[in-house]
């Protein structure tokens, strides 16, 4: 029943014009990302990875989001990104990561395996190795601004707030403005415009 669900939801809409122009800006941003980051980050790559490109998209979906200044220790308190168990970045990540800042706040990286540790995150990676630790780590969320990202088929309507699909070749993705709402998140209209909005779907 679930699956049939997550068929239905990530059904492609009928194009649009201005949505698709969003997209595409974003998606040129994320590719910007990987290939003119300063010092060669990425060495000789021709083609950037699907790794690659998703972790650009995490740093622009951090700046078409805003979180309550309670998600933050203080003014100078940094932007924590972490990637949960088995990590499918490598190195791009922290590349593309490395001297920006989001809303003023610089970004910092980290990888745990202990749900525990992410409650100060403000966004949070759990990728497809790790789909049976999905449901424990969305329940220690709870009562965080984090923003949990996976990409695990059914993840966003699980409570997870943004999940990666694969689609003619592009990543695009599900944003559950039920997980936004609880963790007191005001996503842009914009980023809206370009994401299948779907909300949580209860178990059978």
């Amino acid at each position: 029943m679930e699956s049939d669900v997550i068929r239905e939801v990530i059904r492609p809409a009928q194009p649009r014009p201005l949505v698709t122009a969003l997209f595409n800006a974003l998606w040129a941003g994320a590719m910007l990302a990987v290939f003119f980051f300063p010092h060669g980050a990425f060495g000789d790559v021709a083609v950037p990875s699907e790794y690659q490109l998703k972790g650009a998209f995490l740093l622009n979906f951090a700046k078409f989001i805003e979180w309550p200044a309670a998600a933050f220790s203080g003014d100078k308190a940094v932007f924590t990104i972490c990637v949960f168990g088995a990590d499918p970045f490598g190195s791009a990540l922290d590349d593309i990561a490395r001297g920006k800042l989001i809303d003023n706040h610089e970004l910092s990286i980290r990888r745990s395996s202990k749900p525990a540790e992410f409650r100060t995150c403000q966004l949070v990676f759990i990728g497809d190795a790790d789909n049976k630790s999905v449901p424990a780590l969305l329940e220690s969320l709870k009562g965080t601004s984090a923003l949990a990202v996976g990409e695990n088929e059914g993840f966003a309507q699980r409570g997870g707030g943004i999940q990666f699909v694969l689609e003619n070749g592009k990543i695009r993705f599900l944003i559950n403005v039920d997980a936004a709402q609880r963790a007191g998140l005001k996503v842009s209209s914009k980023l809206l415009a370009l994401a299948q909005i779907v909300h949580d779907v209860k178990g059978d």
